[in-house]
């Protein structure tokens, strides 16, 4: 994800943009982006960009009155997935990871990953569950597998990493 709309900016169908991205040249009048809502997608064509604070002002095609930018507030920005840079092995997009359901290795059901929290040592994923939320830290001793055609992550939880309230 490059970035998040925050919201209208003036009349004509600019947007405020949080920027997620390491650097704000990934923004650039042209680029071909997704953006993606909790119930829609569409790729548009980045038109004009500007500083603003810190955030950016964004204009995309077809996106030309108030209304339209209002449309796409809190949608995500983000870059089609032919354009997406080759990643090392055991490496994954965040948009990968979400939704995945987590598993003990008997199979036995942990949760669906909802939301993850750079850290400096490591991401965190958080897991929901029925009965709670739990941390899962993005770790090679917690997580034996990743399998994304099949949607789900294969877990060695130790003891107390999961509350038993919450499982």
């Amino acid at each position: 994800m490059l970035g998040r709309v925050l919201g209208p900016w003036g009349l004509r169908g600019a947007v405020r943009v949080q920027v997620h991205a390491e650097s704000r040249a990934v923004f650039s009048p042209g680029k071909l982006v997704v953006l993606r809502g909790p119930r829609s997608s569409s790729e548009v064509r980045l038109t004009a960009v500007r500083p603003l604070r810190h955030l950016l002002a964004a204009t995309f095609q077809g996106i030309d009155s108030r209304t339209a930018a209002e449309a796409v507030r809190g949608f995500e920005i983000c870059i089609p997935r032919t354009a997406a840079p080759a990643l090392p092995e055991a490496t994954y997009y965040h948009h990968d990871i979400l939704g995945l359901t987590v598993q003990t290795e008997a199979g036995e059901r942990l949760g669906e990953i909802v939301d993850i929290w750079p850290s400096a040592a490591h991401d965190l994923y958080v897991v929901r569950r029925d009965t709670g939320e739990w941390l899962l830290p993005a770790v090679r001793a917690f997580i034996l597998q990743i399998d994304l055609p099949r949607r789900v992550m294969v877990v060695r939880p130790i003891e107390g990493l999961v509350d038993a309230e919450t499982v």
